[in-house]
C-alpha cells in the first residue's frame, strides 16, 4: 500500500512540475491586445492614442486582430506640429484614421508573412501591403522590429514607423 502511495504522490508531483514548466502565466493569458501594448514599454504614444480614440474599447474587448503598433521614437519622428494636432479635438478624426490604419482583422503571424507578398484590408477600409522578405517583413515600408507579441484576443508587431494612410 505504501508503495502504491509513493508512487502515486512521485506521480503527482512531475504532473505538477510539467505543468509549472510548460504553462504560460495566468497574466499572460489574460492580457488582451490593448494591455499587452500598454505593459510593453516601447509603446507609449500607441497606448495613448488607442485610448483617445475608439480602437482603446475594440482591441479591448474582441478579436482577433493584428496590430502594428509603432515604437515611441516613430512617433517622435514625425513633425511636432502633426504630433500635437492629433491630439488635439480638432484632429481626433485624424488620430482615428492613423490608429485604424495599424490594425488588420484576423491573428497574422509572421510564420504566415515570411515569403509572402499580400495586401490586407484595415479595419478602416485602406490596405496595408506586407512583403514577407527573407530576413524581414515591411508593412507599407515599416519595418517589423519585434513581433508576435501575443494577446488573449490577437498578436502584435512593433513596427519602426508611423504609417499613415494615403488621404492625409
Amino acid at each position: 500500500m505504501s508503495d502504491r502511495l509513493g508512487r502515486a504522490t512521485r506521480w503527482c508531483m512531475v504532473a505538477l512540475a510539467c505543468a509549472m514548466l510548460f504553462s504560460v502565466p495566468l497574466a499572460a493569458q489574460a492580457a488582451n491586445l490593448v494591455e499587452r501594448i500598454e505593459t510593453h514599454g516601447r509603446f507609449n504614444w500607441f497606448a495613448k492614442a488607442l485610448q483617445a480614440t475608439r480602437y482603446g474599447e475594440v482591441l479591448s474587448e474582441s478579436g482577433p486582430y493584428t496590430v502594428f503598433a509603432f515604437t515611441d521614437q516613430a512617433f517622435e519622428r514625425l513633425p511636432d506640429s502633426f504630433q500635437q494636432q492629433l491630439f488635439t479635438k480638432a484632429g481626433h478624426d485624424r488620430l482615428t484614421k492613423v490608429m485604424g490604419y495599424h490594425v488588420i482583422a484576423g491573428e497574422a503571424t509572421t510564420s504566415k508573412m515570411f515569403g509572402q507578398v499580400a495586401t490586407v484590408p484595415t479595419l478602416d477600409g485602406y490596405t496595408l501591403t506586407i512583403e514577407g522578405m527573407l530576413k524581414f517583413i515591411r508593412v507599407n515600408g515599416s519595418t517589423i522590429l519585434e513581433a508576435d507579441i501575443p494577446a488573449s484576443n490577437g498578436v502584435v508587431h512593433l513596427i519602426d514607423y508611423v504609417i499613415i494612410p494615403p488621404d492625409f
